[in-house]
């Protein structure tokens, strides 16, 4: 078959089938002599020989419904179908690697769909070498994950069971092990709207939860950044509520309703690498934090945001494709992320850990925990149960259907749509930060992402998928970062007061231990109060010097130590920090007195020249006293 009548006729054909309701082996277009190495009938497949004594029987009936194969021209593989022994038909795809060697996983996964298999090592060989000698005429397009893909040069979104969007032939989504979807539905998107919905309206953490469902697919389409958000709270306060909110956006399974579409914290980093694989371009929603180890949280928070999980050798001993994926994550917590890695006695977390990851307080500040509305029910808990059980019951359909309208338009505008988006979560980005001119970069790029929430939200709601009023989506995001940047407190880049807060808690942690006295001090008459013009040296030897303390005169003729570090006691404080960058902010801020030689000036080096009485002379940083008083970087 060949010309475009022959490809519309396969087109025609595929669209055209009906459900296999008995399935049986279909060799397509496999070789002439595979009939004579096996035939096909009613019990199943089975493997010919010359004596008819010698034959055995194979496996159960299955069809061939196409040939896979990736964008690449590789990935090549078949997509089967069955019936169990209940009838139930099945259908997945497998690659072909995987019909080398013992085949063990390939039976294992027929085997668990319900297909009888002749267990004997002739058996195993016989599947295996029809499967790989086996052809079809069909053809289907495979890829790997969940999420955006380009087919034939057209946009289209593939979750496990359905694809939207035009992509000209059929997508199978062809994973190397293939979990139950969470991507179901359970009802329509009325009921949704009219339960769910309704109960949202009033309640900014419920509205920015669900928004964050529909901005996942957005963030995707625009090409932006993973990242999240972290729902912080104490117990009982709303946080899994919200989370199941969310949730009923996406996803659910029959048995635990929206539920089943939320993850754990509990898993390794290596797990939650095949999570967020199976969450491309959807929300990732992961309920307690607490449950991971403290020493792993940082890595596991950059990881998720990144997109890209590690690089393993195979058994070839190469490198093997490290798995990329890109999610929005909104997580739930107890304790914040700073909390969760002093808890393990590790480093305060770096801002770009911060940055990917906020905290967002879950007290909406009413009383009614992360609630301000409770439409009429008698109490928090009495809103709780609603909500709950109308997730159980109505689940997944509007993604699907904001889905179906992204792909649309994204089909009839491919370049303009995005660009418009983007547009509009930049203007109503800059309509926030009108009464925030200092916001630093940091800020700004949280904020952008707080506002992809809102429009996707609004684009919903423009949809007709809500229920909510037009604005709410956008003014819940504003509420939360708000709370956000309330929670933060400052609007400068979170190295500064880092810098500030480790310098100074530096100093008060190791002043007597770590800095010797600069004895020789002398005072101004006017401040000769004793013979001798330092307190009395403390009876201890210092250990592992970071610098020098003086008892001088300071601001306001106020007697105070001042600092003098050596250049390996600053880098020491300012572990974890970019060290010229902190060191900038510092002066900045008026807490590092820089060199006033005029050469050191000219060439920007900030450590002074001192000759400190018993040692050469030696570069030392100047500490302003008044970081000891200052509170500024500290929580």
């Amino acid at each position: 078959m060949s010309g475009k009548g022959g490809k519309r006729g396969v087109r025609g054909a595929i669209e055209a089938a009906e459900p296999v309701q008995k399935a049986a082996p279909s060799a397509g277009g496999a070789p002439a002599y595979l009939a004579a190495l096996f035939s096909i009938r009613a019990d199943g497949l089975h493997r010919n020989n010359n004596d008819p004594t010698k034959s055995f029987w194979v496996c159960g009936p299955f069809a061939i419904e196409a040939e896979l194969r990736d964008n690449e021209g590789g990935g090549w593989g078949l997509l089967l179908s069955w019936q169990d022994r209940d009838g139930k038909r099945h259908e997945e795809s497998f690659g072909r690697s995987l019909f080398t060697g013992e085949c063990a996983e390939l039976r294992g996964r027929l085997a668990d769909g319900g297909l009888s298999m002749n267990g004997t090592q002739a058996g195993r060989q016989a599947l295996a070498e029809y499967l790989n000698i086996v052809s079809c005429t069909h053809r289907a397009r495979s890829v790997t994950q969940v999420g955006w893909h380009q087919i034939g040069g057209r946009p289209v979104f593939v979750l496990p069971d359905v694809t939207f969007g035009d992509p000209g032939e059929r997508v199978v989504l062809q994973a190397e092990a293939r979990e139950p979807s969470l991507f179901n539905t359970s009802g329509t998107v009325a009921q949704w709207r009219d339960s769910i919905g309704l109960l949202c309206c009033g309640n900014s953490r419920l509205i920015f939860g669900a928004s964050c469902g529909f901005a996942a697919p957005v963030l995707g389409m625009l090409g932006e950044d993973g990242g999240g958000f972290n729902l912080l709270g104490k117990s009982q306060s709303g946080k899994s509520t919200v989370l199941r909110v969310a949730a009923s956006v996406c996803g659910g399974t029959p048995d635990k309703g929206a539920r089943g579409f939320i993850r754990s914290w509990r898993a390794t980093g290596n797990g939650l690498e095949a999570v967020a694989s199976a969450h491309n371009d959807t929300l990732l929603l992961l309920d307690e934090m607490g449950e991971v180890d403290g020493r792993v949280i940082g890595e596991i928070a950059y990881m998720l945001s990144n997109g890209q999980g590690k690089a393993r050798a195979g058994r070839s001993g190469l490198a093997r494709p490290a798995m990329r994926w890109k999610v929005l994550l909104l997580s739930s917590t107890e304790v914040s992320l700073a909390g969760k890695m002093a808890e393990a006695g590790g480093s305060d977390p770096k801002a770009g850990q911060e940055v990917r990851l906020p905290d967002v307080p879950s007290d909406a500040g009413v009383g009614l925990g992360a609630f301000e509305e409770l439409h009429e029910a008698e109490s928090p808990d009495a809103f709780v149960r609603d909500l709950r059980e109308f997730s159980q019951q109505f689940y997944g359909a509007p993604l699907h259907a904001f889905l179906a309208m992204l792909a649309d338009r994204r089909r009839r505008d491919p370049v303009g749509f995005p660009d418009a988006v983007r547009d509009r979560i930049r203007k109503s980005l800059q309509t926030w930060l009108i009464d925030l001119p200092d916001a630093g970069g940091q800020v700004r790029s949280v904020g952008f992402r707080f506002a992809l929430v809102g429009v996707a939200g609004e684009m919903a709601s423009d949809a007709g998928l809500t229920g909510w009023p037009s604005g709410a989506a956008s003014e819940a995001a504003q509420t939360c970062f708000r709370a956000w940047l309330s929670e933060r407190g400052t609007l400068g880049a979170r190295e500064d007061a880092q810098a500030v807060s480790l310098l100074r808690s530096f100093i008060l942690a190791n002043g007597s231990a770590r800095f010797d006295i600069w004895a020789d001090a002398p005072l101004p008459d006017a401040a000769q109060v004793e013979p001798d013009p330092c307190p009395p040296a403390e009876r201890f030897r210092t250990q592992k010097r970071a610098g020098w303390r003086r008892w001088e005169v300071c601001e306001g003729g106020r007697l105070a130590w001042c600092y003098y570090l050596t250049g390996d006691g600053m880098k020491e404080a300012l572990t974890g920090l970019a060290f010229r960058e902190a060191r900038k902010t510092l002066v900045k801020l008026n807490y590092l007195m820089p060199s006033k030689n005029a050469t050191d000036v000219k060439n920007g080096v900030l450590a002074a020249s001192y000759s400190v009485p018993g040692h050469s002379k030696t570069r030392l940083y100047q500490i302003n006293p008044s970081i000891l008083a200052t509170t500024e970087g500290s929580d």
